[in-house]
């Protein structure tokens, strides 16, 4: 697969805006989780005391300065740990979201450029399966009405018209001739 295939197949799944903006708010809450947390126990740990062997020497030390490093060290490896979850979980949730929203909006877009032939297609697993089949329903609907005007229109002639109507006549078959069913 080429470089432009590859961009391009990404670009049309999800838009990555949305993703990267998702996986940073959902970083900055662990992050802001585990500060939160490190302060609380820090705050409450200040008025206590903590003898500790160190370097071969007993030592007393309040107990906030002596679980400070061990708090910040596990700090940093819950938040290593858990954003690499929440990338990899983030990822998978914003492609079962976004993309199938990012498809209807391309499709939307079709339908808004006079394409009644679109058929609107989900995966089976995705959630927007009952929005699709309405869609799908409705399109199918436009394009019968369509179809029916069309033959009526045509059904009409020219020699039972004024020239006032033979004008609108054609106003309405130009119209219908911008949709493509």
């Amino acid at each position: 697969m080429t470089n432009e295939m590859y961009k391009r197949r990404r670009i049309r799944i999800v838009k990555m805006e949305f993703q990267r903006n998702f996986i940073l708010k959902f970083c900055a809450i662990i992050i802001l989780s585990a500060l939160i947390i490190a302060a609380i126990v820090y705050a409450l740990s200040i008025s206590s005391t903590t003898t500790v062997f160190e370097n071969s020497r007993l030592e007393i030390k309040s107990t906030a300065d002596f679980i400070l490093p061990l708090l910040i060290l596990s700090s940093l490896v819950a938040i290593i740990g858990a954003g690499a979850v929440t990338v990899i979980v983030t990822l998978f949730i914003s492609h079962r979201i976004a993309g199938p929203l990012y498809r209807l909006e391309k499709d939307i877009g079709e339908v808004n450029k006079g394409n009644l032939g679109v058929v609107i297609r989900v995966r089976k697993k995705d959630e927007l399966q009952d929005l699709a089949k309405s869609l799908n329903q409705m399109l199918n609907s436009i394009r019968n009405a369509i179809s029916e005007v069309s033959k009526d229109i045509e059904s009409i002639t020219a020699a039972d018209l004024s020239e006032k109507n033979k004008q609108k006549l054609e106003n309405a078959k130009n119209i219908l001739k911008k949709f493509k069913c």
